[in-house]
C-alpha cells in the first residue's frame, strides 16, 4: 500500500520508532486490526496520555505498520537497530507522500551527486516546489515550517542524517542482505535509497 495523497497530518506523527517495535510485534503475535486497535486505546498498552493522544499516536501507528509486508514487520521486530530504523523509514515513506518524495527528489539525488550534506535552502525549494501541487498550495506557512521540522527529527532519529549546529550532513543507510531481501517487492521509489553503486 502506497498513500498517493498529499497530507499534512505528519506534523503530529514523528518518527514513533519506539511505539513502532511495539506495535509490530503484537501484529506478529496474530492480533488482527480490530483487536489490536482495541488493546492499543482500551488497554493503553503503549502508555501514552491523555486518552486523545493515545488515539492519534494509535491511528498513525497502525497505518505506519499495516503498510509493511511480513517480512518487513518481522525485520522491524527483530532485525538489527540499523534494520529497524531503515524499515521504519521504509513504512513512513509508504504512508507519507511528502516525505518520500523528499527522500528522492533531495536526499538520493543529493548522494548520487556525491553532495554531503542538505541545505536550509534544499528543504525550501523543494517545499516551493510542491506548493504548485494544489493539495500543499493550501497549507498555510505555519504548517510546511513544522512540516520541515518534522522531516528533519525523522531523517536524524533515523540515522539518514547528523544534525550539527545549520549542518545536516548525509549519512547514506547501509542496508543489510535481509533488509534488501524483505523490501524486493517495493515501489522503486522505495528501494533507490537503499542502492548503491557498485
Amino acid at each position: 500500500m502506497m498513500n498517493q495523497k498529499y497530507s499534512a497530518r505528519m506534523v503530529k506523527s514523528p518518527t514513533f520508532f519506539r511505539e513502532m517495535i511495539e506495535v509490530a510485534g503484537l501484529k506478529l503475535q496474530g492480533l488482527d486490526g480490530k483487536t489490536l486497535r482495541s488493546k492499543l486505546i482500551n488497554d493503553n498498552i503503549l502508555k501514552i496520555t491523555p486518552a486523545r493522544r493515545n488515539k492519534e499516536i494509535t491511528s498513525a501507528v497502525l497505518v505506519r505498520v499495516d503498510a509493511l509486508t511480513y517480512d518487513e514487520l518481522v525485520l522491524l521486530v527483530h532485525g538489527s537497530l540499523s534494520d529497524k530504523r531503515q524499515i521504519t523509514m521504509v513504512s513512513i515513506m509508504k504512508t507519507e507522500r511528502i516525505v518520500r518524495e523528499f527522500i528522492n527528489e533531495v536526499y538520493v539525488d543529493k548522494m548520487g551527486f556525491g553532495h554531503t550534506e542538505i541545505e536550509e535552502a534544499d528543504l525550501n525549494i523543494f517545499f516551493r516546489r510542491k506548493a504548485e501541487e494544489e493539495a500543499v498550495a493550501k497549507w498555510q506557512d505555519v504548517t510546511v515550517k513544522k512540516l520541515k521540522q518534522v522531516l528533519k527529527k525523522i531523517l536524524k532519529e533515523l540515522g539518514f542524517i547528523k544534525i550539527d549546529g545549520k549542518r545536516m550532513e548525509l549519512v547514506p543507510p547501509i542496508p543489510t542482505r535481509e533488509l534488501l531481501e524483505a523490501i524486493e517487492s517495493e515501489n522503486v521509489s522505495i528501494k533507490r535509497v537503499f542502492e548503491r553503486e557498485s
